[in-house]
């Protein structure tokens, strides 16, 4: 069969305040390893497109080598079959879709079976901490379509300069908690780049003071911050003094941990939150996160969440003060080592846990669910904490293809499995996203949400367990608008006893993901 390169760049509007170029191009190939020299070419050019160094254009070139190779893996004797690899470049990131929908999917390819599961340990991470995806690929989406075959997504973010490459470093100075007060005055909250503002340098200082490099974000990046915000992907609030010095910021990201590949949204994650010290004690966090809540509002959101460290309380109580409710926590969801795509290295002693906190923007909507039976007691106190109304009915036999999708963020290295549809085929499905997890991204920290308005539920929660998942709790909204169930594998060690948490039911969900976690460890001993 014959292959065929199109390259097509378009006039659009965006970002929305500004004409950008976006430009999509498509390499078909069929699928036998002598069109590899062709996907070397094809990355090498788009690599290139967007400026990327030697070393760059070398980690696409070899990520674009290895997600070809998996699919010729499956490939059984000779085929007519195409492989087709759509890229998109935009002022953001360089983004590789491989699609090969004629041949089998991996769950099949492989042989696996309904009952059969790889076990962690048999499983050698010093071969896969060599995986070129996991190491070049800032995120890395596998995306199971049954009998059409896979699709699996490659983005590389643009690497422009981080703050320290444009500032003295005298201005980077982190700052001193016991900082003496600046003068009593009047302050300014309002949204990032308003009237042409080019808030965008002092919004990365204020993120790198305060954090130094180890938050796993694009907000040390000013250019990433303008593009960010006028892509629609990220909100940025500041607060500043009356001469325009940026002393507070505050954002709501639409497309982070939980949204990933979510279309369209209906919550967004509040975070990103920095008050300069000598300007505390003066209600800038609060004034920037009512405004914050109030354009999520304006944009048609549901709901809020947010995810604060659990390494003390502080940000809890400080969600809990205003009106955010606990129902759910994410053991091990920040990397012990955060690797900062192309600034930075930032080493801690244990990955960091977060909890989570809803917050409605308007009233919640009714809720019919299919909860597990063992967990429909601790979901029904969540939504009655939340103040969502819920009818709890039983779970029935999954029936047709599951609907999932698979997802490996390198910057926080974990892995997200999302279950929009839980079929006859769940237990074979599960186990081969979990796999391609490990084996090719080496993720030890895996995340699996369930649509819990889903009659196959509790099918998936089964199969889930015997892989050794085990409660994470409840995340209203996060799948386009559907609450999910929450499960966490987690294969590393997490001192548990010394997690900080501010509220009683924080506490009561804790020790509820402690003893479930203990006991699917007895299930599957």
């Amino acid at each position: 069969m014959p292959w065929v390169t199109h390259t097509r760049p378009s006039r659009r509007r965006w970002p929305p305040t500004a004409d950008a170029r976006v430009v999509h191009t498509t390499l078909e190939v069929p699928a036998r390893l002598e069109a590899l020299a062709l996907v070397h070419a094809h990355a090498r050019a788009l690599a290139s497109l967007v400026g990327s160094d030697a070393a760059r254009t070398a980690a696409v070139e070899l990520a674009c080598e290895e997600g070809f190779t998996l699919i010729l893996d499956r490939v059984d004797g000779p085929t007519d079959s195409v492989v087709r690899m759509h890229a998109t470049i935009t002022a953001l990131a360089l983004e590789i879709v491989f699609d090969d929908r004629e041949i089998p999917p991996l769950s099949v390819a492989e042989g696996q079976g309904a009952g059969a599961a790889a076990s962690l340990d048999a499983i050698d991470l010093a071969v896969v901490a060599r995986q070129l995806i996991r190491h070049s690929a800032d995120e890395a989406r596998w995306i199971p379509m049954g009998r059409q075959g896979n699709r699996l997504s490659l983005v590389f973010q643009r690497r422009d300069p981080d703050i320290t490459m444009s500032v003295p470093p005298e201005s980077l100075i982190p700052f001193s908690e016991d900082a003496p007060l600046a003068p009593a005055q009047e302050y300014l909250v309002r949204v990032a780049g308003t009237d042409g503002a080019d808030d965008w340098a002092q919004i990365a200082r204020a993120i790198y003071r305060t954090y130094g490099f180890s938050y796993a974000d694009d907000l040390y990046i000013p250019d990433r911050i303008r593009e960010l915000n006028r892509a629609g992907h990220v909100l940025s609030i500041v607060a500043t003094t009356m001469q325009g010095e940026v002393v507070g910021h505050y954002a709501l990201d639409v497309r982070g941990f939980g949204q990933l590949g979510v279309t369209p949204c209906a919550t967004g994650e509040l975070g990103k939150a920095v008050v300069d010290p000598a300007h505390r004690s003066r209600g800038l966090m609060e004034r920037m996160r009512r405004l914050t809540e109030e354009r999520a509002q304006t944009l048609g959101l549901l709901a809020v969440f947010s995810q604060p460290t659990m390494k003390h309380p502080f940000s809890q109580r400080a969600n809990e003060r205003l009106g955010a409710r606990a129902c759910a926590i994410n053991l091990g969801l920040v990397g012990g080592t955060v690797e900062l795509k192309g600034i930075a290295v930032a080493d801690t002693a244990e990955r960091t846990s977060l909890a989570v906190y809803f917050q409605p923007l308007v009233p919640p909507a009714a809720r019919t669910i299919h909860p597990p039976a063992q967990h429909q007691a601790m979901l029904q106190r969540t939504y009655d904490g939340c103040g969502i109304p819920v009818s709890i009915i039983a779970s029935g036999e999954p029936t047709g293809d599951s609907d999932i999708t698979v997802t490996f963020v390198g910057g926080l290295d974990f892995g997200l499995i999302g279950v929009r549809h839980a079929g006859a085929d769940i237990g074979t499905a599960l186990r081969a996203a979990r796999d391609e997890l490990v084996r090719r991204a080496g993720a030890r920290v895996i995340f699996l949400d369930v649509r819990l308005d889903d009659a196959g539920c509790a099918a998936a929660c089964a199969v889930a367990e015997q892989l050794g998942f085990f409660y994470g709790g409840l995340c209203p909204h996060f799948s386009a608008g559907h609450d999910v169930l929450r499960l966490q594998s987690i294969d590393v060690p997490i001192a548990v006893e010394q997690l900080a948490v501010a509220g009683p039911f924080a506490r009561e969900i804790l020790d509820y993901v402690i003893a479930d976690r203990a006991r699917v460890e007895r299930v599957g001993s």
